[in-house]
């Protein structure tokens, strides 16, 4: 008895070959297909201008935002150092108040960093797959 004649070959023939060949079919026209861009909205993360800004030197992280203001805890390592600058002589209390100051902002700074650096990396993942917005040549966008 041949396998095509078998109650398994006939599922397999009759049934599972059929999906099978259906399913190449399926695999072969999508790779046959351009690859979907994604396409980006004004709200995305994704800035149209982050590759040429990064190429350019341009771009500049969050890490070194706007600092017109200090945190509260450059305030705290700030009122630390006045407290152990005022006493005069040695004082390891005030010196220790005033290393965990600056060990909590430094760690705080380290995070931020951090962020910054993977919120970069994301954009440049995205500017990547992203469909650009208009074709640029040598720099500037065509028409301007």
């Amino acid at each position: 008895m041949n396998f095509y004649e078998t109650r398994m070959g006939n599922i397999f023939f009759n049934s599972q070959m059929p999906r099978l060949i259906k399913a190449l079919e399926e695999i072969a026209s999508a790779l046959r297909k351009p690859a979907p861009a994604i396409r980006l909205d004004k709200d995305s993360m994704a800035d149209p201008d982050f590759l040429h800004d990064l190429f350019y030197g341009l771009y500049e992280p969050d890490v070194f935002g706007n600092r017109a203001q200090p945190s509260p805890l450059d305030r705290d390592v700030m009122q630390a150092e006045a407290a152990l600058l005022s006493v005069p002589g040695q004082s390891r209390e005030l010196f220790g108040q005033y290393q965990e100051a600056v060990s909590r902002r430094n760690d705080a700074e380290m995070e931020r960093a951090f962020r910054s650096g993977y919120r970069a990396a994301f954009r440049m993942l995205i500017s990547g797959i992203c469909e650009p917005s208009a074709p640029i040549s040598g720099g500037v966008q065509d028409g301007q």
